[in-house]
């Protein structure tokens, strides 16, 4: 499996979590880690619910996600955005390449930006939007 990822970057609500896209049965709909329990599977929230879902993380364009699948979008720093195939504590695996992550902006710091679901000054609605799905 790998490390997996810090506990601080997920939890009971979505202060500085990590943003993802899951399919809750109905629809692709924005949320957050609640825990992980496996390299690629992990249970997440919806914004502003409590239910969670148990999903396997994927790789492809969120709109096209079944129940029971969810993306992680990071952007790199040529500002092209990717999806992640893995995610551990230190990296993560976008396109076969293996690369260091922060929630930074900077497009010089040889990471990629990951999304951040909010945290206790930025809420979910203000964080950068890689999905383009304004959550």
């Amino acid at each position: 499996m790998g490390r997996p990822l810090a506990k601080r970057f997920f939890g009971a609500d979505e202060n500085n979590n990590i943003k993802v896209q899951f399919n809750n049965g109905t629809s692709s709909v924005a949320g957050y880690i609640v825990r992980q329990k496996g390299s690629k599977k992990f249970l997440v929230a919806a914004f502003g619910n409590t239910t969670t879902y148990s999903c396997t993380l994927v790789d492809k364009d969120s709109a096209n996600i079944a129940a029971g699948e969810m993306t992680i979008s990071v952007k790199l720093d040529n500002t092209t955005v990717d999806q992640v195939t893995k995610i551990s504590a230190h990296t993560l695996t976008v396109a076969g390449n293996k690369l260091p992550w922060n929630f930074s902006t900077s497009t010089s710091d040889g990471a990629v930006q990951i999304e951040e679901s909010g945290n206790s000054t930025v809420s979910s609605s203000n964080v950068t939007d890689l999905e383009g799905d304004g959550a």
